[in-house]
């Protein structure tokens, strides 16, 4: 040790107790572990004692200095500080990681949000579970338990519900059809995951609920032909359309109806982003396409679960309807949008009251009417609900069936190309659904036309075999050709002669 290291060490102890830490260094202080004895506690004591009397000189002399006061007191602060602020960082990281871990754990096992405007209520998992027993449906308590029942990730089912403001995917494939009054209807067929989604909603809980007795589109056991013959024979018929049926019901209303069945707000919400899409635009941009939001969500016309919704939100209407009807005396159905009243001739006194009050039942139960396809059919008239003719009998419009039975002999002289029926691009589909159609009406007059269309469609797909084995085999011979091998070995007048003669 230097001199200097020496000096120091004595101011900041006593000279004795310096020497007597050196002799037990040398060991010429011996240590035989018992208590130490009472000059070297003097002498430890007063090195103590000497320490905190210099240490209190030291801030005595700081204090006396203003300015070395404060410094002092500033670099104590800023310690302070410094140790702190290290303490915070520290717990601020340990509660984000917990509140990460958290999130992601949560994420796992819920669903929290599903985009702008209809996240509000996902926290709410509150449901009415004796409303849900009382009409058999399944208990949902929570996200995680529907993904389950579905058989899907809790990703996957946030995927399909997920409410996009601009997106590169879509979950429909648009195309149009056209229609039988012109014009051309808009389909919108989901992809499979959303498909498979609406699928269970609509086996495990639509379909379980009934429907008002007067609804006949797309319920089981009812049909068209069930819906006309409710007003067979009425010589005063009256045939309404609702105007963008499946359009006009917007997502709060279906997301209402799961409520009011007894599902959680956040079930319903799940549910109802299901069942319902979005108007988008598609736009290109630097070749990419997206979908951009440009309308409310509403059903879609094409997706397995709308005409079910639609059957059971038009219940109260169905109702209402059913109850105005039997007052007035006349007959009520409803075929999706097709809502049709009938009466004998002699209620035609009652005609024009009866009329008001279902133009206000429409408008209060939030529909419109079409005005372009409100008719009044009287006797005398050919009466048809839902395209079959209820005057006498059930039947199908004979001059239509006679244009059909025109079209099926030019098929059957000339073939398909360059024919059409009812504007559709599809000519077999088109006639099989026809003939299938008046068989259903009219066995008797419906069956023949059925088997001539049948033998059309195996003529059709028998050439189409043919056709595809030709192709095929030319493509399969092409390069023995351009080598030289396997040349035909038929004369030239076996090659102009028919496949079938050569054969």
């Amino acid at each position: 040790m230097t001199r200097q290291e020496i000096y120091d060490r004595i101011k900041n102890s006593t000279k004795d107790a310096v020497i007597l830490e050196e002799m037990k260094k040398l060991g010429f202080w011996k240590e035989d572990g018992a208590a130490a004895s009472v000059p070297e506690q003097l002498i430890l004591r007063e090195a103590s004692l000497r320490k905190d009397l210099n240490e209190l000189l030291q801030k005595q002399r700081n204090y006396q200095n203003r300015d070395l006061a404060l410094k002092d007191m500033r670099a104590a602060r800023m310690e302070a500080s410094r140790k702190k602020q290290a303490e915070n960082k520290l717990l601020r990281k340990e509660k984000a990681e917990k509140k990460a871990a958290a999130w992601k754990e949560k994420k796992q096992k819920d669903i929290t949000y599903l985009g702008e405007a209809v996240s509000t209520g996902l926290n709410n998992a509150e449901a009415n579970t004796e409303k849900l027993q009382k009409s058999g449906l399944p208990l949902i308590e929570s996200a995680e338990k529907l993904a389950a029942l579905m058989q899907i990730s809790i990703s996957e089912l946030r995927f399909v519900a997920y409410n996009r403001v601009v997106s590169e995917i879509t979950h429909y494939k648009k195309f149009q059809l056209p229609k039988k009054t012109g014009g051309f209807r808009t389909i919108s067929a989901p992809l499979p995951r959303l498909k498979s989604a609406q699928h269970w909603i609509l086996q495990e809980i639509l379909n379980k609920l009934p429907v008002h007795a007067a609804a006949h589109g797309f319920v089981t056991k009812r049909s068209i032909v069930s819906n006309a013959k409710e007003h067979l024979q009425n010589n005063l018929l009256i045939n309404i359309d609702l105007k963008d049926f499946f359009p006009s019901i917007h997502y709060p209303r279906v997301k209402g109806f799961f409520k009011a069945i007894g599902y959680s707000e956040q079930v319903a919400t799940i549910f109802a982003l299901i069942c319902t899409e979005s108007e988008v635009d598609e736009i290109e941009l630097d070749k990419k396409t997206y979908y951009v939001k440009s309308g409310d969500r509403s059903l879609p016309q094409g997706a397995p679960t709308s005409p079910a919704i639609t059957n059971l939100l038009c219940r109260r209407l169905d109702a209402r309807f059913a109850g105005l009807a039997k007052k007035y005396g006349f007959v009520y159905t409803r075929y999706a949008d097709d809502l049709s009243f009938s009466a004998p001739e002699e209620k035609k006194e009652e005609f024009k009251k009866f009329i008001g009050f279902v133009k206000k039942t429409i408008k209060a139960e939030n529909f419109t009417l079409h005005p372009d396809k409100f008719k009044v059919l009287r006797k005398g008239a050919r009466r048809e609900v839902t395209g079959i003719v209820v005057n006498q009998k059930l039947s199908v419009s004979s001059d239509k069936v006679k244009k059909f039975r025109a079209l099926l002999f030019q098929i059957e002289k000339d073939g398909i190309a360059g024919k059409h029926w009812n504007g559709s691009t599809t000519l077999l589909a088109s006639i099989k659904g026809y003939a299938s159609f008046i068989y259903q009406v009219d066995p008797v007059k419906g069956k023949p036309m059925l088997e001539r269309v049948n033998k059309i469609l195996v003529a059709n797909a028998f050439k189409h075999i043919i056709v595809h084995k030709s192709k095929a085999q030319k493509e399969k011979e092409a390069p023995k050709k351009q080598a030289g091998i396997g040349a035909s070995t038929k004369t030239t007048s076996d090659t102009k002669k028919p496949w079938w003669k050569i054969w």
